[in-house]
């Protein structure tokens, strides 16, 4: 018999920890705990959710282990949610509710990422793909039917826009993307539409990069091993990689750098790919940071907390349509 007990979320975001407690925990590899509990067989199975924002995982738990049993292997103090209110809050995660742009679209698109990748390496389980095909299922019925992401600022957008407030035009500029993950690509799709060309890229994998550049063939691949070279001539270095380290290196970068040329990196990764002693001891160097691009943001946030109450209907209305499949899948 199914048991929504046996359904938690337990993690961390940016509604509890700050940038650098998230990149601290993420040094810890949470990952690879639950990753351990799964091939003991003390988990059926788990769903990681992890991006910029957050770190969560969706787990079944069996008869051999309780919540305080995963929660005591953490360094941090995880959120936790059990049974329906985990669901519930799936659910929301899924609708925008909990985004700092609420109701945006990328995170829909992270959730279904997140389920794809358990069922890849066979880590889901049959009650966890219920869940997440329903979440999945109303996170598109409710932006269709509230549009709350009808002209709104994506991450990537915010990032741009950020950038653009620190220039008078940034058209003439040389810009250097370290890493092509989801992120990076949206940026860089958003700076191509704008029709910027000086840009340059490097990936870890050259030929991930070339791929890249097919698609957009006024790009120019940068090898990863001579990017220093190449980003001494960079204005603005847009970093998003999944590094678990530090990718731009203090002495190889101040080896490297012109002197007096003023360089602005936009650093997206957590952990942080920029070492940010290179702020502190250069005048002509900016890093800035996940949490300092938030300022730009100066959409109505009312009209959008509008939209989330009125269409929380929606939650309540898939939650009913869980139940029935549940019950359904219990015969």
């Amino acid at each position: 018999m199914l048991d929504l007990e046996k359904i938690i979320v337990i993690g961390t975001s940016y509604e509890n920890l700050s940038l650098l407690e998230r990149e601290n925990f993420m040094k810890t590899r949470p990952k690879y705990i639950i990753e351990d509990f799964f091939k003991n067989k003390k988990i059926n199975g788990y769903v990681n959710l992890s991006t910029c924002l957050r770190t969560e995982f969706y787990l079944e738990l069996n008869s051999e282990i309780n919540v305080d049993d995963i929660k005591k292997n953490f360094s941090v103090e995880m959120k936790i949610k059990t049974g329906m209110e985990a669901i519930e809050y799936l659910f929301k995660v899924g609708c925008g509710y909990y985004s700092i742009i609420k109701g945006e679209d990328q995170i829909l698109a992270q959730v279904k990422s997140a389920h794809t990748e358990a069922l890849e390496k066979n880590h889901s389980s049959k009650f966890l793909n219920i869940i997440f095909n329903k979440a999945i299922e109303l996170g598109k019925k409710f932006r269709t039917e509230s549009s709350i992401a009808h002209n709104a600022l994506s991450l990537e957008a915010i990032s741009l826009k950020f950038i653009k407030s620190k220039f008078d035009n940034i058209e003439d500029k040389n810009i250097f993307i370290l890493g092509i993950g989801d992120l990076a690509q949206d940026v860089l799709a958003l700076m191509v539409k704008e029709k910027l060309k000086n840009i340059y890229i490097t990936n870890r994998t050259y030929h991930t990069a070339e791929k890249i550049k097919e698609k957009y063939d006024i790009l120019n691949v940068v090898d990863y091993k001579e990017k220093y070279d190449s980003m001494k001539y960079a204005d603005i270095i847009i970093s998003a990689t999944s590094a678990p380290h530090i990718v731009v290196e203090y002495d190889k970068f101040i080896k490297n750098m012109v002197e007096n040329r003023k360089y602005l990196f936009l650093d997206l990764a957590v952990p942080r790919d920029v070492d940010i002693r290179l702020a502190e001891d250069f005048e002509n160097i900016d890093i800035f940071n996940l949490d300092d691009i938030w300022e730009v943001y100066n959409q109505n946030s009312m009209n959008r907390d509008k939209l989330l109450e009125d269409y929380l209907y929606l939650i309540d209305e898939q939650k009913e349509k869980l139940m029935k499949s549940l019950s359904f899948y219990e015969k």
